[in-house]
C-alpha cells in the first residue's frame, strides 16, 4: 500500500504533428521528474488529457507509465469514466497492469446527486482489490462529493485510501483529512495545506520545474519556513499565467520554452496567443535566473504555436 503524500507531478500527455502520442518525450519526462525526487507520477489526468483520448489510448497510457516509472516510484492513474461500467472496465486493467493507485475522477457531465456519487465510488472500489483514489475537481466534473459521502464509501471499502482535491477550497480539503489522506490540487495551497496536516499535492506545474517543487516540500517538511516562503512565492508566480489559456496548452508551451518540447494539445484547444506566450516566457525567464531551469539547449526552444512550427 503507497503512501499517500508529497509531490505528485500530474505529467503531460506529449503528441506529435499528427497527434499521435510521442512516447519519446513521455520517457524522458519520466525519468527526469523521478531524478528530480518526486514522491510519485500522476497519469491521465486533466493534464494529460484523458478527456481527448480514446478508450485503448488511456489504456496504453496507463501501461506505458507503469513499465517506465519501473517500480522507482509509486504511479497513479486516472481511471475515471462517466459511467460507472466504463470506469470498472478502465480500472479492472490499470490493476491487471500493476498501477499502484487507481485514481476515480467523479462522473463529469452528468451532474449527480450525493447518493450516486456515493454509489458510484463503492461500486468502483469494490470491483477491484488494488488502492483507489478519489478524484474531486467540481470545476470540470460538475459535482462536488460532499465529505459525508466521502465517509461513507470509506466505512464500506477499505481500499478507498484518500482523495485528490481540486477545489481550490482549503476548507473542504481539511474536511475530507478527517477521514483520508488529501492531495490537494491547485498549487498556490501547498503551505496551507501542509500546515493542516494534509499530504502534499497532485500538481501540473511540476512538469515545468519539478526541482522546485521537492524543494518546497522539504523545505515545509524539515521547517525552513523562510525558504518555504520564497519557494511558495515562485510557485504563486506560475499559478498566476498556468490559465492565461485553455488548460493545459500553456504547459505545453512552457515544456517548449524550456527545450523540452512535448508537442501541442489536441484539438479543439488551439495556439497559445502571442501575449500568453509572453507570460509564460517571463515566468520561464525567472524560473532560470533561480537556478530552477536549465539553460535552453538550443532545441525546441521556439513556441510550439510559432509560425515555424505550424
Amino acid at each position: 500500500m503507497p503512501t499517500i503524500h508529497g509531490i505528485i507531478p500530474a505529467m503531460i500527455t506529449p503528441f506529435r504533428e499528427d497527434e499521435r502520442i510521442d512516447f519519446g518525450p513521455w520517457q524522458r519526462l519520466i525519468d527526469e521528474l523521478i531524478r528530480a525526487g518526486v514522491d510519485g507520477l500522476f497519469c491521465g489526468g486533466s493534464s494529460g488529457e484523458f478527456f481527448a483520448l480514446e478508450m485503448e489510448e488511456r489504456q496504453v497510457t496507463l501501461r506505458f507509465c507503469r513499465q517506465q516509472a519501473a517500480g522507482r516510484v509509486p504511479v497513479y492513474g486516472n481511471v475515471g469514466c462517466i459511467t460507472t461500467r466504463d470506469t470498472i472496465k478502465l480500472a479492472r486493467f490499470a490493476e491487471a497492469e500493476g498501477v499502484d493507485v487507481l485514481v476515480v475522477i467523479t462522473p463529469y457531465y452528468a451532474q449527480l446527486s450525493q447518493d450516486e456519487l456515493g454509489e458510484h465510488f463503492i461500486e468502483v472500489c469494490r470491483s477491484v482489490r488494488a488502492p483507489v483514489l478519489a478524484y474531486n475537481f467540481p470545476p470540470h466534473g460538475g459535482t462536488q462529493l460532499a465529505p459525508e459521502t466521502l465517509a461513507r464509501i470509506v466505512g464500506r471499502c477499505e481500499n478507498l485510501v484518500g482523495i485528490k482535491d481540486s477545489s481550490g477550497n482549503l476548507q473542504l480539503g481539511v474536511a475530507y483529512g478527517a477521514t483520508v489522506p488529501v492531495l490537494v490540487g491547485p498549487e498556490n495551497l501547498i503551505i496551507d495545506a501542509l500546515d493542516h496536516g494534509l499530504a502534499g499535492t497532485v500538481t501540473a506545474l511540476a512538469n515545468i520545474a519539478p526541482r522546485l517543487f521537492v524543494d518546497l516540500y522539504r523545505a515545509i517538511r524539515e521547517g525552513r519556513r523562510d525558504d518555504a516562503a520564497r519557494l511558495q512565492g515562485l510557485v504563486n508566480g506560475m499559478c498566476g499565467w498556468v490559465l492565461a489559456h485553455t488548460f493545459p496548452s500553456m504547459l505545453k508551451e512552457a515544456m517548449a520554452l524550456t527545450g523540452r518540447p512535448v508537442g501541442s494539445c489536441r484539438k479543439p484547444i488551439g495556439p497559445v496567443p502571442p501575449e500568453a506566450r509572453a507570460r509564460v516566457a517571463a515566468g520561464i525567464e525567472q524560473l532560470r535566473a533561480e537556478g530552477y531551469i536549465d539553460e535552453p539547449t538550443g532545441r525546441g526552444t521556439e513556441s510550439i504555436s510559432s509560425p515555424a512550427r505550424a
